[in-house]
């Protein structure tokens, strides 16, 4: 499908992949989309890389920069450096955040749309400027009856006025001043007006005040007319705006101050725009003026649970939200209470996109409107299908380079994964999975991924593709490593397996159905330090102590890893790491579990993040691992210590070794390495049927059956 976005400082059309239709929200084939010239404006100029080249000299990011791209050099070499290059030169955003369309798709948990119906769009990245797009339920309201498609795809920025508002709680009757009437100032007018209130307009530019006086506004004067205050006095009977609504794009601080000058006693000032915040004290202090903030659309904004979940708020508790505020100005336009149909100066096709923003600057009204050709079919697979034959799995040895579908790619997988198989003879990157069409296409041409989709289902259907590596969020990887198994392919899941334990039934219940391999991301065991250590163990008999401590950093208990449902919290998302690690030195014997935890630094016991998890395996060997969430940024993350018959083995970071005892030595790498190339290598072993240490099945279940028995160990009250 084609979609827009800004590429350097421009804008382009780009081909990228359909997106998919998520469980909890809707496929949409757009019908129109409004450009915003402020937001969107700034958005294209954050892509300038004149302006992030300056914005890396200015910040101190130039040091980083280069350790960046010495670190790509090393492992990706010279074509990787100049593609990396070229990826940071040229930024990519997807634009556009307001739109309409037709629902094409309806994901299993949405139960109140239909295919067929009619949609208003919200959202950055969400309701963009694109043939199709893929929007959460809750940022989608229907068009009610008898308002064009036109009128409704500007229900988003809309809803950003009628938010600010109800934040300014103005009331029949009171006079109210806006501050900027672009696009997002003359609907916040109009609404004011439509409520009952007398409205001055406020602005530099003549255009957009006649076009404000066209749709009924009282009053409409120049910003930088020396009698201004002396009009709002007059046109206030000398008592001042009751409030007044700062909806102008400038870094400048004049406007609010404007605003404080014209506003009566303890009259109120709601900031909508992006505007400079440097108060001058006096107007405030003695008018005891009250200073509001509008945030974006109303409440929900923001929540994931509102937003990617679809759960709403009670409209006994909350009863504008953000969907909401939606649904009513879109009542506004139908009962044609505000108009949208004047602001508009022209309308492009979608291929003429580029035009259309290069208008903006001539432009004589507030909004530029694309239009999509409906009766085309995007809605359908625009590549070809491909037929599924007999794959090969691990049972039938790979002959000559591993076809490779990386689903999901995250920072991780950017920096670490993907580089690795680019980098090694053993890998070609066949397929990229990315939820977002422009970021498919970006890490494809960034890695050189041979193809890009929204599609999981390509890539398992694709007889080419030898390896799944799924790295998308946590709640993903059970259904993916499932359709993967089914599939028969052979996947690599990152960390964790799976964050429930039914989930972990049914993937021991097709391990032994279909014979498929379990293999997860410990990577830890594949370090070449703790392989050293490992071998030094076997020389040693038992029991062992290991003392393990986890420098792990504070996580926002609304962070996505602490959320059950999607990461698991920090024991299932990462301390099975761990886990798997001290099985491997260890052995897979069960151990027995305490587990004591403290909230600490705005954290709770729920979150369990300040954790000491002792481990009692029945040789008598011990292993305790320490958690804490509450340390120093600049502290070594992880050490551990291991002793046993006075030897004693120190691994800081993963970048040093100090062994004490009969045969010291101290081992020091160039760079901390956590055992990722060589447990790619060991993959790659595998799968071409060589002997391999790749991580086993059974040692896979071993390890993700200890981290939900330490899971469930710190639900319970802590031993006294």
């Amino acid at each position: 499908m084609k979609q827009v976005i800004a590429r350097a400082g421009k804008v382009v059309v780009a081909d990228v992949p359909n997106p998919v239709c998520g469980d909890d929200g809707l496929l949409i084939r757009t019908s129109y989309s409004v450009i915003s010239t402020g937001t969107e404006s700034w958005t294209i100029d954050s892509t300038d890389p004149l302006a992030t080249s300056d914005l890396i000299k200015d910040s101190g990011l130039a040091s980083k920069a280069l350790k960046l791209s010495r670190e790509v050099l090393r492992q990706e070499g010279v074509s990787g450096l100049l593609d990396y290059a070229d990826y940071v030169r040229h930024p990519e955003v997807t634009l556009g955040y307001s739109s309409s369309g037709i629902v094409v798709e309806v994901g299993r948990n949405v139960k109140d749309v239909l295919v067929g119906e009619r949609m208003a769009c919200a959202g950055e990245g969400k309701a963009c400027h694109a043939e199709l797009v893929s929007v959460p339920r809750n940022l989608a309201a229907k068009v009610p009856e008898g308002l064009s498609m036109k009128e409704a795809a500007f229900a988003t920025i809309g809803t950003i006025a009628i938010h600010a508002v109800r934040i300014g709680q103005l009331q029949v009757g009171e006079t109210v001043g806006v501050i900027g009437v672009g696009l997002v100032g003359n609907l916040v007018a109009q609404i004011a007006k439509a409520s009952g209130c007398k409205v001055v307009c406020i602005d530099l530019k003549d255009a957009r005040l006649s076009l404000a006086v066209e749709l009924g506004i009282d009053l409409a004067l120049k910003a930088d007319d020396p009698t201004l205050v002396a009009h709002i006095s007059n046109f206030t009977r000398g008592i001042g705006l009751d409030h007044v609504l700062v909806c102008a794009a400038t870094a400048s601080s004049d406007p609010l101050n404007m605003a404080a000058r014209i506003a009566r006693n303890r009259g109120r000032i709601v900031v909508v725009g992006r505007v400079g915040m440097e108060i001058e004290r006096k107007d405030f202090y003695q008018k005891e003026l009250s200073l509001l903030m509008s945030r974006s659309l109303g409440p929900g904004r923001y929540d994931p649970l509102y937003e990617e979940k679809g759960i709403d708020y009670p409209i006994e508790y909350v009863r504008w939200t953000l969907n909401r505020n939606m649904e009513s100005f879109m009542d506004l336009l139908a009962a044609r209470r505000v108009r949208v149909a004047d602001l508009v100066g022209a309308e492009y096709p979608l291929d003429s996109a580029p035009e259309a923003y290069d208008s903006l600057v001539k432009q004589t009204k507030t909004a530029v409107l694309l239009s999509y050709d409906i009766e085309k079919a995007v809605g359908g697979r625009t590549e070809e299908r491909m037929t599924t034959t007999q794959p090969v799995t691990a049972a039938t040895p790979i002959v000559g380079k591993i076809n490779a579908a990386v689903v999901g790619p995250g920072n991780f997988a950017k920096e670490i994964l993907i580089p690795l198989m680019r980098a090694s003879p053993d890998y070609n990157l066949r397929w990229v999975v990315s939820s977002n069409p422009t970021h498919a296409t970006r890490v494809a041409e960034r890695y050189r991924f041979e193809k890009s989709t929204c599609e999981y289902d390509d890539a398992l259907k694709d007889p080419q593709t030898n390896l799944v590596v799924i790295t998308a969020p946590n709640n993903l990887h059970y259904p993916m490593l499932a359709a993967a198994m089914k599939a028969s392919k052979t996947a690599l899941v990152e960390k964790p397996l799976c964050i429930t334990r039914g989930e972990f039934e049914e993937i021991k219940k097709l391990h032994a159905e279909l014979k498929q391999p379990v293999i997860v991301g410990f990577n830890r065991r594949y370090a070449p330090l703790v392989l050293k250590i490992k071998e030094k163990m076997k020389k040693i008999d038992g029991p062992f102590v290991i003392d393990y401590r986890v420098n792990a950093g504070f996580v926002l208990a609304s962070r996505w890893s602490q959320d059950p449902a999607v990461g698991g919290g920090r024991i299932i998302h990462e301390c099975c790491h761990f886990f798997d690690l001290f099985n491997f030195l260890l052995g897979r014997d069960d151990p027995e579990i305490v587990v004591r935890s403290a909230g600490i630094n705005g954290s709770s016991s729920v979150a369990r993040d300040n954790l000491s998890i002792t481990l009692d395996y029945p040789d008598g060997s011990m292993a305790t691992l320490l958690y804490v969430a509450m340390g120093s940024k600049d502290m070594d993350r992880e050490r551990m210590e291991v002793f046993a018959q006075g030897n004693s083995f120190v691994l800081d970071d993963f970048k040093e070794l100090r062994v004490y005892g009969a045969q010291p030595e101290t081992v020091t790498l160039g760079r901390p390495d956590k055992g990722h190339s060589t447990e790619f290598a060991e993959l790659a072993k595998f799968l071409h049927g060589s002997s391999s240490s790749i991580i086993t099945s059974e040692e896979v279940f071993s390890a993700t059956e200890l981290t939900f028995r330490v899971d469930e160990a710190a639900r319970r009250p802590s031993p006294p």
